[in-house]
């Protein structure tokens, strides 16, 4: 008996279901880090990018991800300006 791969390792695009989605590398949001973290693939035919994984969206943990890094931004700036005194 022969074991036929799938045509993606990537859940199905949640909009348009399709199966040839492709992992995202990089983003303007999340650099290398992020992408690997939530898994992005990207759809080649709606160009949805979604979780590959589980096929949910990705724009709370873009929200959260980017709240992180603008309070920690602002933590240090804070630090910085009030060490100076």
């Amino acid at each position: 008996m022969y074991h036929v791969p799938p045509s993606s390792p990537y859940v199905p695009c949640p909009r348009c279901h399709s199966t040839m989605s492709t992992k995202v590398t990089m983003s303007w949001w999340g650099g290398v880090v992020g992408t690997k973290m939530t898994n992005l693939v990207k759809c080649p035919q709606c160009k949805l990018q979604y979780n590959g994984k589980t096929g949910a969206s990705v724009k709370q943990f873009i929200v959260l991800y980017m709240g992180f890094w603008v309070i920690l931004t602002l933590v240090v700036l804070a630090v910085l300006f009030f060490a100076q005194g």
